[in-house]
């Protein structure tokens, strides 16, 4: 009974430092877009502000006080243009936001929430050297820049956590020279709060900065409380189950709220293990992973979809995979016809589809299971590749 009062104490204690109570107010934004929307919410609403020349009428204050928070000085501001635009709405060659200055001196930024970077597979370049750069999304995006006659002065790496680019230690060093990593929730949280300091009268803008302001610090707060409330979870696994699946909500404040924060709890914990799992696999075999598939894990943990994860990396010229679906896991090799030897199913199906309602998935939630489960899953790979 003790633990069971702790944990409650500590699930109304952090959802009260997140002011979970303040959710579900009205917000243009929240109403009008999905929050993970990284190209039609986040990059379009930035590059409107960036812009000198947007409806906004500020024209290269809020892009000053951008490059001021971000720490990139000496940018010249004559003759700034930027894409995407508010008339042609598309980006330049898939470059998030690129800003220019009549100098031809150049700003290429990348905004990430939750999407992986957009490196070119093995498959895609099996006859490529490892080295070569357009294998890379920043290097690549560099090299259209540079063919365009810019000189690029900035790479602006723009995510939730200030983590770096994948594969990062393989870029050139031109390209590691340039790039500058930076958080949504600390410096554009920061540089928002600038741009609305400068609208003295209230006005249309000035509502809107505020309402992108809070929507974004909510969706990011939610990252930060879903983290939050996993920890605690993993360390009381029994109470934890109890309430978010038997739904035992005695003295929980605001409940509902609460209970709706799972989703993201599962979210964390499945991109957690899969993250893990591909930096066990890269580090034991030597070999590069593919990235992760997030829309995926949305489908699983969001919509309870009976969606498959699947990892794959390629040794000995021969391109493995290992997956997580409605049969559980199992690790196989990508070809089209497969026999009996080409395809292995590792581990019970309890795992099938991570479903949270059986004890062994939800476990995972505590980091030493997840890892329990990775050993498992690893040493599984390293005897099916030994006999190939």
């Amino acid at each position: 009974m003790e633990r069971k009062r702790d944990f409650i104490n500590q699930i109304n204690e952090t959802t009260a430092k997140h002011g979970l109570n303040k959710y579900n107010q009205f917000n243009v934004f929240r109403t009008m877009f999905k929050m993970t929307e990284e190209k039609h919410l986040h990059s379009r609403f930035i590059a409107f502000l960036l812009n000198p020349k947007g409806t906004h009428g500020r024209g290269t204050k809020f892009l000053e006080l951008f490059l001021e928070e971000l720490e990139m000085p000496n940018f010249r501001m004559d003759g700034v243009t930027l894409v995407p635009d508010e008339v042609g709405k598309s980006e330049l060659d898939n470059i998030d936001i690129l800003i220019q200055n009549k100098h031809d001196d150049a700003i290429i930024i990348e905004n990430k929430i939750f999407a992986g970077d957009s490196n070119k597979s093995d498959l895609e370049f099996e006859k490529m050297e490892d080295a070569d750069p357009n294998r890379f999304q920043l290097p690549r995006y560099y090299n259209i820049a540079t063919a365009k006659r810019l000189k690029v002065v900035y790479i602006l790496y723009l995510n939730i956590d200030g983590r770096p680019p994948s594969f990062h230690n393989k870029f050139p060093q031109s390209v590691k020279d340039l790039l500058i990593r930076k958080e949504h929730l600390k410096h554009i949280q920061q540089w928002l709060t600038r741009c609305i300091s400068e609208l003295v009268d209230d006005c249309d803008l000035k509502s809107a900065i505020v309402q992108y302001k809070q929507a974004s610090l909510e969706f990011l707060n939610d990252i930060q409380l879903a983290e939050d409330l996993k920890r605690i979870t993993a360390a009381n696994l029994d109470e934890g189950y109890n309430f978010w699946v038997n739904k035992e909500i005695e003295g929980v404040n605001h409940a509902d709220l609460v209970l709706a924060q799972f989703i993201h709890v599962k979210w964390h914990t499945v991109y957690e293990f899969f993250s893990n799992l591909r930096e066990r696999i890269e580090s034991t075999f030597g070999v590069e992973v593919s990235e992760i598939e997030n829309k995926q894990i949305t489908a699983l943990t969001h919509r309870n979809a009976k969606a498959s994860i699947t990892l794959s990396f390629e040794k000995n010229d021969i391109l493995y995979y290992v997956c997580n679906d409605r049969a559980g896991f199992s690790i196989g090799i990508v070809k089209e016809s497969k026999c009996d030897e080409d395809y292995q199913k590792i581990l019970d199906k309890g795992y099938a589809n991570f479903d949270f309602s059986n004890m062994q998935v939800f476990d995972l939630i505590d980091p030493s299971c997840s890892n329990g489960l990775i050993d498992k899953i690893v040493l599984e790979c390293q005897a099916f590749c030994v006999q190939k």
